[in-house]
């Protein structure tokens, strides 16, 4: 299906895309909530979703190109903009909404697909809900009834009663949270999800139920590590009730919504005149999917529309003249890069935006951005505050093609930016290091946010990533990776795996190693921290399946196992919109009845309780008990 046609003009070279001038808006005109998923742990499989994941993480950027091609030539820019959505939707999305903004005040949307041209439609835009309750707490900032860097115990005293592994931990702050370093757990799943059948109410008091169950986590350290926390931002939701006085869907609706004149957005799921567009998941095969509903409303419930964004950012934008959504001051700290754990390295943020580094005739250039994912649903917003250009694309549908939203919505904000500047967002060089890295005593067993890997001793010497081993060659000082699959006999030439850079270093007394490129910030997708097994395992009675009763469960089953070189492992089955995934990670026994997930990052260092229940084995992780047969 074609873009919707604009209203008629005078003029003979009509956009496709509907236009909303200027002057009928209120304002005058910048780590997911989960990460895409495998599909599979068959090592058949491991190369395309390691290299999957990476292609999400990373910004594509459209080939050299003359800068008259798009610069001030709307006609090219727009042909180029749409025949890249259209692609994208013709690679297996069902329905897909796309906004962009050109830097000239105007709003550019669309809806691609299966659409409903008598109904507004809504999508879900998962994590890029953080944003708003950003806005949200500097708003409260603004009017004098919070600070960000008070500490989040005087709205929530209930933090108090969490556990920790350590005495004297210091106070976590508002600001901690909101950029992932505040050593709160990533997520507590039991409950996460809720019944498609739930009503907005039921919702509300799920939400509210989140303060109540601090008692029952763990916390560690803060601004040790970057680890995102949906849980955090959830907590914050309840902190802007307490500071405004308002529900926090109340809150939403009047202090962002209405301001910026987004009439369809929401934090729950009713909303008169407008409804969710249904979702799809599949391989090749799409079958229309229940529509998930959480209780972390402020970390990824938001639906709206590509109008609605377009508003949205417009508003965001006026604030630099104190006009729109917030102060000109806090306009600034929102774009302003946060200090963060030395233990990311080169990795930015904003509050909570990812800021992205690139390079423009010699000058640094900071783009920001947030992706969302609430499977079915995968949204991505891109943008740059001194320009005011942006692009925003969502889509319905879990299954291949949602890999390729966040580059080409990359895609898109590079010829939008070349359009308005005539300049080239290009990726900054690799830092210069001026030693060759070594790998004396860093060979040995590495846990990260995605599994096991083992770097291994040999001529040359091989890293082990998602069960495909990579050869690890000197390059700029560091090593590059290169891959032969069939016994060793063909190579693998691929742009992705030829511009991999790994750095081994030491952390904290610890030893790490980061995978990156030149497109890849360093730190961006967490790093490998090695460990010795100790080989300690529990009565062999627990080494089985699990499951949960719970039919909504975002963590269905769990897995304990012996590894084949004797250390624990256990394997995290995920339940996320129509489709399944599973991360496996290594443990060591703390105690008798406790085992530690190792390493440091996003649902890594948590606790696994055992226990015995008439004789048989029980697990109980993030809030559920699990086991070997349905409670």
């Amino acid at each position: 299906m074609k873009p919707r046609s604009p209203k008629k003009t005078k003029s003979s070279n009509q956009p496709k895309t509907k236009v909303k001038e200027e002057s009928l808006l209120p304002f005058q005109p910048l780590p997911l909530l989960f990460p895409i998923p495998p599909l599979s742990n068959r090592k058949r499989k491991s190369l395309f979703l390691f290299l999957n994941i990476l292609i999400l993480l990373q910004c594509s950027s459209i080939q050299q190109k003359d800068k008259e091609v798009y610069h001030n030539h709307f006609e090219n820019t727009e042909k180029e903009v749409h025949s890249k959505l259209e692609e994208l939707q013709k690679s297996g999305i069902k329905s897909l909404s796309y906004m962009y903004l050109l830097g000239d005040g105007k709003i550019h949307v669309g809806n691609l697909g299966e659409t409903d041209k008598n109904k507004i439609q809504r999508f879900k835009i998962g994590s890029i809900t953080k944003l708003f309750t950003g806005i949200s707490l500097l708003q409260l900032q603004d009017q004098g009834k919070l600070k960000l860097d008070d500490p989040v115990s005087k709205y929530l005293p209930e933090i108090a009663e969490m556990q920790t592994r350590e005495t004297n931990l210091s106070e976590i702050s508002i600001r901690d949270i909101l950029t992932h370093q505040s050593g709160l757990p990533s997520d507590f799943a039991s409950g996460f999800f809720l019944s498609p059948e739930v009503t907005d109410k039921e919702i509300l008091d799920s939400f509210h139920s989140l303060s109540k169950q601090l008692s029952r986590t763990e916390r560690n350290p803060p601004r040790k590590v970057h680890s995102y926390s949906n849980f955090g931002f959830g907590l914050l939701g309840i902190v802007i009730e307490r500071a405004s006085g308002f529900g926090i869907d109340e809150y939403f609706q009047k202090e962002i919504f209405a301001k910026a004149g987004m009439k369809h957005s929401t934090l729950l799921e009713l909303k008169e005149g407008s409804e969710l567009v249904s979702g799809y998941s599949g391989l090749f095969w799409k079958t229309k999917t229940k529509r998930q509903i959480i209780r972390d409303l402020t970390a990824g419930s938001l639906s709206t529309t590509g109008e609605d964004m377009g508003l949205f950012m417009k508003a965001l934008f006026q604030s630099k003249k104190g006009e729109g959504l917030l102060s000109k001051s806090s306009f600034v700290e929102f774009h302003h890069i946060q200090k963060g754990p030395s233990s990311n390295f080169q990795m930015k943020m904003g509050l909570p935006l990812i800021l992205q580094e690139k390079v423009v005739e010699g000058k640094s250039i900071w783009i920001a951005g947030h992706s969302g994912s609430l499977p079915p649903y995968f949204a991505d917003l891109v943008y740059d505050p001194e320009t005011e250009t942006a692009s925003f694309i969502a889509g319905n549908t879990a299954g291949f093609a949602t890999a390729n939203i966040q580059p080409t919505n990359q895609t898109i904000m590079d010829i939008i930016y070349e359009y308005k500047t005539g300049g080239s967002l290009e990726s900054p060089p690799l830092v210069e290091r001026k030693e060759q890295n070594q790998l004396d005593g860093y060979y040995g067993m590495y846990a990260s946010p995605y599994g096991v890997h083992e770097v291994k001793n040999g001529k040359p010497p091989q890293v082990d990533i998602m069960g495909i081993n990579f050869d690890l060659v000197e390059k700029e000082n560091r090593f590059g990776t290169n891959l032969y699959l069939f016994f060793g006999l063909i190579p693998i030439k691929d742009k992705t795996i030829d511009s991999f850079r790994l750095e081994f270093e030491p952390w904290e007394e610890n030893k790490v190693f980061t995978l990156y490129s030149s497109s890849l910030t360093k730190g961006s997708i967490g790093f490998a921290f090695r460990f010795e097994p100790d080989h300690k395992l529990p009565d062999s009675s627990y080494f089985t399946t699990y499951q949960t009763k719970d039919p909504v469960s975002i963590i269905p089953r769990l897995e304990l196992k012996k590894d084949k070189r004797g250390f624990l492992l256990v394997t995290i089955h995920y339940s996320l919109g129509g489709l399944g995934y599973s991360s496996t990670l290594p443990c060591q026994m703390e105690s008798a009845t406790n085992l530690r997930i190792l390493g440091y990052g996003r649902n890594l260092a948590e606790k696994i309780e055992l226990k015995k229940v008439d004789g048989k084995p029980r697990l109980l992780y993030s809030g559920i008990e699990f086991s070997t047969e349905p409670i």
